[in-house]
C-alpha cells in the first residue's frame, strides 16, 4: 500500500479545496452547501477516511476513499453543469469545482491502483531477500 501516502495527501488537498469552496459559496442565497448532510459529506467523511488510512492502514479504507471520490466527482460535475448554465457563471467557483474534480479523479485512479497491487503478505523483492539469507538456509 505504498500509494496510500499519495491518497492521504490528495484527501488533505480535497478537504482544503472544499473548505475554500465552502467559504466562497456560502454567501449565495441559493446555496445548498449550508445543509448539514452536505457539509458532513464534504468534510467529515473524507476526514474519517483520512484517519482510517493513517491509523489502521487497511485496504478497505482505500476502497472507502475510492467510493467517496466517485460520488464526489459526480456531484462536482453536476455543480459544473449547474454553474455553467447560469447567465453569469462565477469563475472562481468553476475553477475550485474543477480542481476538486481533478483531485477526486486522482483519488479514484490511485486508490484503484493501490487496491489492485495490494498483497496482504508482501515480501521483499528476491534481490533484497538474498542479502539477508544466511548461508545455512540455502
Amino acid at each position: 500500500m505504498h500509494l496510500a501516502r499519495l491518497i492521504v495527501v490528495l484527501l488533505i488537498v480535497l478537504i482544503f479545496l472544499e473548505g475554500i469552496l465552502y467559504r466562497v459559496d456560502s454567501g449565495s442565497p441559493l446555496s445548498t452547501i449550508k445543509d448539514g448532510i452536505l457539509v458532513g459529506f464534504l468534510f467529515v467523511l473524507p476526514t474519517l477516511l483520512l484517519g482510517g488510512l493513517i491509523l489502521i492502514r487497511q485496504p478497505w479504507a482505500v476502497m472507502g476513499a475510492v467510493i467517496y471520490s466517485t460520488i464526489a466527482l459526480a456531484l462536482d460535475l453536476a455543480t459544473v453543469v449547474q454553474e455553467a448554465s447560469q447567465g453569469s457563471p462565477r469563475l472562481l467557483v468553476l475553477v475550485l469545482v474543477l480542481g476538486s474534480s481533478l483531485v477526486n479523479f486522482l483519488i479514484m485512479i490511485m486508490g484503484g491502483r493501490c487496491l489492485l497491487t495490494y498483497q496482504p503478505g508482501e515480501r521483499l523483492p528476491q534481490s533484497q531477500q538474498s542479502e539477508y539469507q544466511s548461508p545455512s538456509s540455502s
